[in-house]
């Protein structure tokens, strides 16, 4: 409950402020740790590189299991700017953090501290969620990189986990903030992206001819629609920015229709908006992005669950198990001495949505 304190209110403390301990830290690794990072289940527990990441990485991990705690996590601010990206918590080096926690976790889960594992996992999930949690495309992007060496750290030490914390592992899962939908990002992402076209617009002379449509950020057609629609005007193309909100979300309720029509459904609206609102249209494919990034998120957490069934009841009660993107269950491929599971879920030029459980070497 917020406090009155000269007038003013007091909310407490900002997990956000204690994530920054965990972002210096993040922003400071040197090249090849980063690299060792990035390589999650295939790097060698017992390699001293990684107990010498983790012993270095011990504030960091402390700072945001701290900050897990926390209730409220307050941002600096929306990105309302070019300037803003890459900055703050939307810094791609951040992720690290996360995967610091999941090496962390694996040490643990070696060592039979399963309760430790799922503590620093979730602490990282938790961070991976604020990230994305109301913010742009590249936000969802973000918590995305973050899910991903959670959830295949979680996969990865599965059986090495005992029964009760199994079950604490099904209690977290149960509540673990889900991930927003697709449509939550097209707010932030067309304040920002109109709010850095009205920037480049004020820097600009009363007539855009030429040339200057590119260095305000139109591209060949989007300029020759802008063009036709307000004769290069300046007043009238900051007039349009304002218009073009509500194709902005009419985006964002297509955007979470159900997958099997959402694809056609952005197609029909960026074919219906190219020659009205050319900057919506625009956006449909990064949207179909998002949408992808937040299904292969709900795709993850379904497949730990039953990946948790699988080691702890079995076959069977894994096979009545469904596949949100597909007709039955999950597809189960024995790999070594763990198993490989798989979604339905397929998208045109990406990556299968697959999970290792256990050792697959």
């Amino acid at each position: 409950m917020s406090r009155v304190f000269d007038g003013a209110a007091f909310e407490g403390p900002n997990a956000a402020a204690i994530y920054r301990r965990a972002f210096d830290w993040s922003a400071a690794l040197r090249p090849g740790d980063s690299e060792l990072l990035r390589q999650g289940t295939a790097a060698a527990i017992d390699d001293p590189r990684v107990d010498d990441l983790i012993r270095q990485g011990r504030f960091a991990l402390e700072a945001i299991r701290e900050a897990a705690s926390i209730g409220r996590c307050r941002w600096d601010g929306e990105s309302t700017s070019l300037d803003d990206l890459g900055k703050g918590h939307l810094n791609v080096s951040h992720v690290d953090v996360i995967r610091v926690a999941c090496l962390s976790a694996r040490r643990h889960a070696k060592s039979g501290r399963g309760r430790d594992a799922l503590d620093d996992v979730f602490a990282g999930l938790m961070l991976a969620h604020r990230v994305g949690t109301g913010g742009v495309m590249i936000a969802r992007v973000l918590e995305c990189g973050g899910e991903i060496p959670a959830f295949r750290t979680l996969g990865h030490v599965l059986p090495e986990l005992d029964l009760a914390t199994l079950d604490d592992l099904s209690r977290r899962l149960e509540i673990l903030p889900p991930p927003e939908p697709a449509s939550a990002t097209i707010g932030p992402e067309s304040r920002f992206l109109l709010g850095s076209l009205r920037a480049k617009l004020l820097a600009v002379g009363p007539v855009i001819d030429g040339p200057e449509w590119g260095k305000i950020g139109f591209d060949g057609d989007e300029a020759v629609a802008m063009e036709r629609l307000t004769g290069g005007d300046r007043s009238k193309l900051l007039s349009h920015l304002e218009a073009t909100r509500s194709a902005f979300g009419e985006l964002a309720s297509r955007l979470d229709l159900p997958r099997p029509i959402c694809r056609t459904a952005l197609n029909e609206f960026a074919k219906a908006e190219r020659s009205t609102h050319p900057i919506a249209a625009g956006l449909v494919e990064e949207a179909w992005g998002t949408r992808h990034v937040v299904d292969r998120m709900r795709a993850l957490r379904t497949m730990l669950h039953a990946s948790l069934v699988l080691i702890r009841d079995g076959d069977a009660a894994f096979r009545a198990e469904p596949d949100p993107f597909g007709p039955g269950g999950f597809g189960l491929e024995r790999r070594g001495k763990g198993y490989l599971i798989r979604s339905a879920m397929i998208d045109e030029g990406k990556p299968e949505v697959s999970l290792e459980i256990g050792d697959t070497a």
